[in-house]
């Protein structure tokens, strides 16, 4: 899917979201039942994009179902974990429901949920930029700043009306993958307007920065400032990493994640480039978070992607079959080729 730009004669080249293919319209008009499917550890663009979504089909008088493999280990997140299916069960799979993941760029992202849906109709709505191909139909709109903006796009090129709590549950994706308009660029007004057009459907970006931020326990905090105690500088100051341990769930209290304010604070280092989060999840599965500095030209999408993830220019993910000190080996000597260049 391409993207729909136009130049002025005398300015730059202006961002507008392309037309959403008739095959997905009609698919989502004529089919009757729906599961809608984000990725592992979703973060508030994913859960909202599932919410906003679900609610689009249900407009049409759908029978809808949310699913997520989880976990639900974000504060801001936590409340909404009874309202996902963690399975799709046989009885689910026999209706052969149509299948709508949002927010995730290759499969292995859905977790155990990519196999059970395999053989099912599925379209993809998604904002990132490297990932599998993967899906019947696809709109994806790499230059979105959040998913739920392709959904807003949706529900404008659909014509149907966005209630205040759909508003809500837009403008919060928006807020999250955008940093409450921090990582927003020259030239995107579009973004700005959709978000302002939510704010004049009811929601309060005052509340949302609260429910962004707001909340933590004394536990986190500690965490927090121990992970940035563990944090190590490398190749003359560009790249800083830090590491989660399994063993750190019986001295911390870790219910929710401190990597999103980790990244900010290691980022605002003057010289760094990259920050590298590593994630003990087993004692060989190691979650490993990259995020580049806006002013650098690293892309960590495509170094994400080449270890088996995926994800932005700017921020990606990836899981892999390694002991922590395995992926932090190949991970450092895959960035360190990058950031000699």
């Amino acid at each position: 899917m391409t993207e729909n730009n136009h130049r002025s004669s005398e300015g730059p080249e202006l961002f507008s979201y392309p037309e959403v293919d008739e095959a997905i319209l009609s698919l989502l008009r004529e089919r009757e039942e729906f599961v809608v499917i984000g990725h592992v550890s979703p973060d508030g663009d994913c859960l909202s994009s599932q919410l906003a979504m679900a609610a689009l089909l249900e407009q049409l008088d759908k029978r809808v179902h949310l699913a997520n493999a989880g976990p639900f280990d974000r504060s801001e997140i936590a409340h909404l974990r009874s309202d996902f299916l963690t399975h799709i069960d046989e009885t689910l799979r026999s209706r052969d429901p149509v299948v709508v993941v949002v927010d995730c760029s290759s499969p292995d992202r859905l977790g155990h949920l990519a196999d059970e849906i395999e053989g099912l109709t599925t379209v993809i709505f998604d904002h990132h930029a490297s990932g599998e191909k993967f899906g019947d139909l696809r709109y994806i709109v790499p230059r979105s700043i959040s998913t739920t903006m392709i959904i807003m796009h949706l529900y404008k090129t659909m014509d149907l009306p966005i209630t205040t709590e759909v508003a809500e549950h837009l403008f919060f994706g928006f807020a999250t993958d955008s940093g409450f308009f921090r990582f927003l660029g020259p030239y995107r007004g579009e973004t700005l307007r959709m978000a302002a057009e939510l704010v004049d459907l009811g929601v309060s970006p005052s509340a949302m920065a609260d429910r962004m931020s707001g909340g933590k326990s004394e536990g986190y905090i500690k965490y927090l400032g121990k992970l940035i105690d563990r944090s190590e500088s490398l190749f003359d100051g560009k790249l800083m990493i830090s590491c989660s341990y399994l063993k750190d769930a019986r001295t911390f209290t870790i219910g929710d994640k401190p990597s999103d304010a980790l990244y900010g604070l290691l980022l605002s280092i003057a010289g760094v480039e990259m920050v590298l989060y590593f994630k003990e999840l087993e004692p060989n599965l190691t979650e490993v978070g990259f995020r580049s500095a806006h002013a650098s030209t690293i892309n960590v999408g495509e170094l994400a992607e080449s270890l088996g993830g995926g994800g932005h220019r700017k921020a990606s993910g990836a899981t892999m079959e390694l002991s922590i000190e395995q992926a932090k080996a190949r991970v450092i000597e895959a960035a360190g080729a990058l950031l000699a260049v």
